[in-house]
C-alpha cells in the first residue's frame, strides 16, 4: 500500500515545498522524497498527519481509495492559513496495534494513540454504525488477501446482533486475528483465510469469549490502496 500520491496532492494544496512540509510532519526530507516517489508507503507519514488535530479531517480521505480528488482547504483565516475544516465530524479511536491476516502475533497491550475524524451521516447511513462502538485498527499479513492487503486500515464494530457469516477481529490465545467466520450445523465455526494459501480451522460456538477464544468485534470497513 503507497500513499505518497494523496501525500504528495496534500502538500501541493498546502502550497508547501518539500522541504517546509518535512519540516512540519518532522521526518526527514530525504524519507518524503522516498514516499512521494512511491519507493515508501509512507503510512507513518499519515499517522503524523492525522495525529495533528487540523488534519484529522483527512482520514476518510486518505483511506478511499476511490477518492483522488484535491482535498478542500480552509484558507480564510490569516492566522491559520493550513487548518482544515473538520466541524461536524465525529472521532473514533484509532489503536496501533495490529490484527494479524496471518499466523497471529501475540499481543500484549492495545494502546489508543489518537483519534481520526469521519463524517457522522456517512457512518450512518454508508457503514450503519454507532460511532460509539467502532474503533480502527491495521491489518498485519496476507492471509485474508485480496480481501484485506497487508496494512488495510479497518473500522471494527464492537456491538454486532448475533453471530452471522462475516469478517470478525477475534483473540485466539493471545494472538489478534482478523478471519472470516462460517457458520455450520451443530454450532461449528470455520475460521478461514481469504487467501487460500492459509488451511481453515474449526471452532465449537460454545467455546466464544471464553478464556481461549474471544471475539472482539465485526469488520465493517477497509481502507486500503487497490
Amino acid at each position: 500500500m503507497n500513499y505518497g500520491k494523496k501525500i504528495k496532492l496534500l502538500r501541493s494544496s498546502l502550497g508547501l515545498t518539500q522541504k517546509d512540509f518535512a519540516l512540519k510532519l518532522s521526518i526527514p526530507l530525504s524519507t518524503l522524497k522516498k514516499i512521494e516517489s512511491g519507493i515508501s508507503n509512507g503510512l507513518s507519514a499519515i499517522e503524523q498527519i492525522l495525529s495533528n488535530e487540523k488534519f484529522v479531517y483527512l482520514a476518510k480521505w486518505f483511506f478511499d481509495p476511490n477518492n483522488n480528488e484535491t482535498p478542500v482547504i480552509n484558507k480564510s483565516s490569516e492566522s491559520e492559513p493550513n487548518k482544515l475544516l473538520a466541524v461536524g465530524h465525529v472521532n473514533l479511536p484509532f489503536y496501533e496495534v495490529r490484527a494479524s491476516a496471518g499466523d497471529g502475533a501475540l499481543v500484549e497491550a492495545e494502546e489508543q494513540t489518537h483519534l481520526i475524524s469521519f463524517e457522522p451521516e456517512w457512518l450512518d447511513k454508508e457503514i450503519g454504525v454507532n460511532p460509539k462502538e467502532v474503533f480502527l485498527m491495521l491489518v498485519d499479513g496476507d492471509s485474508m488477501y485480496p480481501t484485506l492487503k497487508n496494512g488495510a486500515m479497518i473500522m471494527v464494530n464492537r456491538n454486532f446482533n448475533g453471530l452471522s457469516d462475516g469478517i470478525y477481529v477475534m483473540r485466539h490465545d493471545h494472538n489478534l486475528l482478523v478471519k472470516r467466520l462460517q457458520l455450520l450445523p451443530g454450532g461449528i465455526i470455520k475460521v478461514k483465510s481469504d487467501n487460500n494459501m492459509y488451511e481453515p480451522w474449526e471452532i465449537n460456538k460454545e467455546h466464544l469469549n471464553g478464556t481461549d477464544i474471544e471475539l472482539i468485534g465485526r469488520v465493517v470497513w477497509s481502507g486500503q490502496r487497490m
